[in-house]
């Protein structure tokens, strides 16, 4: 068995599967997160048939197995799932008679023959559908002979026996397209009006009665096409325009930028329609459909997520050549999740010392006073003015003062009683910086190193962090008391102070592209006030960030940046509990809240907690730290 640090199963970490504390369920959902189920369709004759094929994702090269079989053999229907099951529903049975049917497989269970639950709310056929771990929404389709739909159906997974209910519909009718997402969104792409079009719609999961908005486009306006992705892109390959023949381009969407028009990648080894695509965090299966005039094929194409210019690998076959058939994982919506259950708070400034004490809050348990975990290292570990981030098995603290260090310490989330190891040192002596991250890496920015405020960005390798941090970036300008936070591609850094240390110089946000952090960072949203200037705190989730507090003047207000639209002005949102303002607080989060700990004047223990899906209200006082502290720093065992 493999763990590796994109840790999708999110509340688990490396220590709790070393320590062998994980058994039955864990290692169930496990196994699953390494195959694909492809179902339905039509095979040559034509032939429409129930089968369900398993595509084992680590020895993708031979054919797929058959294992059990929908309720009912049909074609033209879309699936989605979770980390237990796979839903199938909608489609066409002979006659052709459209049906709302929805099956279940068990991904445990696979050889069973899958179980009806809810129906649809509709007759559908031709529809797209995408989900999270706690819902899936199929949208879009035809009741042949019947006019094309936008209607948007919701299966509650905890409740899919009930029917469907109907939630905001899509902007347009459509058929014949496809979808993907992430935790916080699904995004509808392609199809027919009922004409080819390349029109991108994005669904809000948290707000779903709404209509959807349109995004940007496809390169080019298909159908039949099919799509995957991951927690960042999604990738929709496929289909064909106005006219035959098939296409074989493979588009790609940046969520954090979808407004833009899709960006041509690889392709697949022949133009085909028809087909079904699912995946996991770094691969994406695309499998079965027609190249009309040619044949009908079972053909599996891959594409490599980090490397998807070049054409698509193929590797295995269906058990039998298919199209008009629907594709979900196991893995799909584990690897979505920024799960995260704990939040690491740690040194800081209290009355007449400095602190190197670590807190662990316990996110499913916030009410609770903090526990008091083990300590930064020491001498320099009692520290204040630093910066921390983390993956989902370690967090880093890095730089700070009393003296002013490079220091970086690393905590064990899986046992955080000892004191933190020392690790490599960032690339100079500075205080007043801060950090974000993804898995693998974290840069360290701003900050100041002696007199001089700096723009200098250090990136922190985490699978060798014993080495002296590189130097990238920089950012595009000086800056001191920022705040940081990212997702897994790009990390944004809000205002902060000038080389005079006048905070309301310095309003901009710079975005570092992960992938490309050699190049200046790119100046994203201005912020004007009376948005803080410095020593406020940030965190996100995959799709926006949310900084709150700070100072010049002292503010209490929460505002929030649209990652996919960065370069407009970040939105008021709703306010901490502290009337007369918080600053030099720190901040951290899962994909559902955030939590802003500490800060000043006190300085106070108060953690205060923002529901991501209802901010625009005051935050939600929750327990305390262990004591009042100001300039700390915070992380959390939440996968980026």
């Amino acid at each position: 068995m493999t763990i590796n640090n994109n840790n999708i199963f999110g509340a688990f970490t490396l220590g709790e599967v070393r320590s062998g504390r994980l058994t039955g369920d864990w290692l169930n959902k496990e196994s699953v997160a390494n195959y694909g189920w492809f179902g339905g369709g039509t095979t040559p004759g034509p032939t429409l048939v129930s089968r369900v094929d398993r595509i084992d994702f680590s020895n993708d090269s031979p054919s797929a197995l058959v294992r059990g079989s929908l309720s009912q053999a049909r074609r033209g229907l879309s699936a989605t799932g979770n980390s237990n099951y796979g839903w199938f529903g909608g489609g066409s049975i002979p006659t052709p008679a459209v049906v709302s049917t929805v099956d279940r497989i068990d991904f445990s269970n696979d050889s069973s023959t899958a179980s009806p639950r809810g129906p649809l709310s509709s007759l559908t056929r031709t529809l797209a559908a995408t989900g999270n771990s706690n819902y899936g929404w199929f949208g879009g389709g035809t009741t042949f002979p019947g006019p094309s739909k936008s209607t948007v159906e919701r299966i509650d997974f905890s409740n899919d026996s009930a029917t469907a209910s109907v939630r905001g519909p899509l902007s347009s009718t459509r058929y014949n397209s496809a979808a993907t997402g992430n935790s916080n969104y699904g995004w509808f792409g392609g199809g027919s009006l009922p004409g080819a079009t390349s029109t991108v719609e994005r669904i809000d999961f948290s707000n779903d009665s709404s209509t959807a908005s349109v995004r940007g486009l496809l390169s080019s306006a298909r159908r039949t096409l099919a799509a995957t992705g991951n927690s960042n892109y999604g990738w929709f390959g496929g289909g064909y325009g106005p006219t035959l023949p098939y296409q074989s381009t493979v588009d790609r969407i940046d969520f954090s930028n979808d407004s833009s028009t899709a960006s041509v990648r690889g392709s697949l080894n022949a133009g085909r329609g028809y087909l079904a695509a699912t995946g996991n965090s770094n691969y994406g299966w695309f499998g079965g459909g027609t190249t009309f005039p040619g044949p009908i094929v079972g053909t599996v194409n891959r594409i490599d997520f980090s490397n998807d210019s070049p054409s698509a690998s193929p590797r295995g076959s269906l058990s039998a050549s298919r199209y008009q058939l629907a594709a979900t994982s196991g893995v799909l919506n584990i690897r979505r999740q920024k799960a995260g259950n704990y939040g690491w708070f740690g040194g800081g400034y209290a009355p007449a010392t400095t602190r190197s004490t670590v807190d662990r809050i316990d996110f499913s348990n916030d009410s609770a006073t903090a526990l008091v975990r083990g300590p930064l290292s020491s001498p320099a570990g009692r520290r204040y003015g630093f910066a921390a981030t983390g993956n989902s098995n370690y967090g880093w603290f890095g730089g700070g003062d009393i003296p002013v260090v490079a220091t970086v310490d690393r905590i064990d989330f899986s046992n955080d009683s000892p004191s933190a190891l020392v690790r490599g040192p960032l690339s100079q002596e500075r205080r007043g910086l801060s950090a974000t991250g993804n898995s693998n890496y974290g840069w360290f920015g701003g900050g100041q190193a002696g007199s001089p405020v700096v723009a200098t960005v250090d990136r922190i390798d985490f699978s060798n962090d014993s080495a002296l941090a590189l130097l990238r970036g920089p950012l595009s300008s000086v800056r001191y008391a920022s705040a940081a936070t990212g997702n897994s591609n790009y990390g944004w850094f809000f205002n902060g102070s000038n080389p005079a240390f006048i905070p309301n110089q310095q309003s901009t946000v710079d975005r570092i592209d992960f992938s490309n952090d050699s190049s200046l960072a790119l100046p994203r949203a201005i912020l004007t006030s009376p948005t803080a200037k410095e020593k406020h705190a940030a965190t996100g989730n995959s799709n926006f960030g949310w900084f709150g507090g700070g100072s010049s003047p002292a503010t209490s207000r929460v505002f929030r940046i649209n990652f996919s639209n960065d370069s407009a002005l970040a939105l008021l949102r709703g306010s901490l509990n502290a009337p007369s303002g918080r600053a030099e607080l720190a901040a951290t989060g899962n994909s559902n809240y955030g939590w802003f700990g500490g800060g000043g004047p006190g300085p106070v223990s108060t953690v205060d907690r923002i529901d991501f899906s209802s901010d625009s209200v005051s935050a939600s006082p929750r327990g305390l730290l262990s004591l009042g502290r100001s300039e700390l720093e915070a992380t959390s065992n939440t996968n980026k």
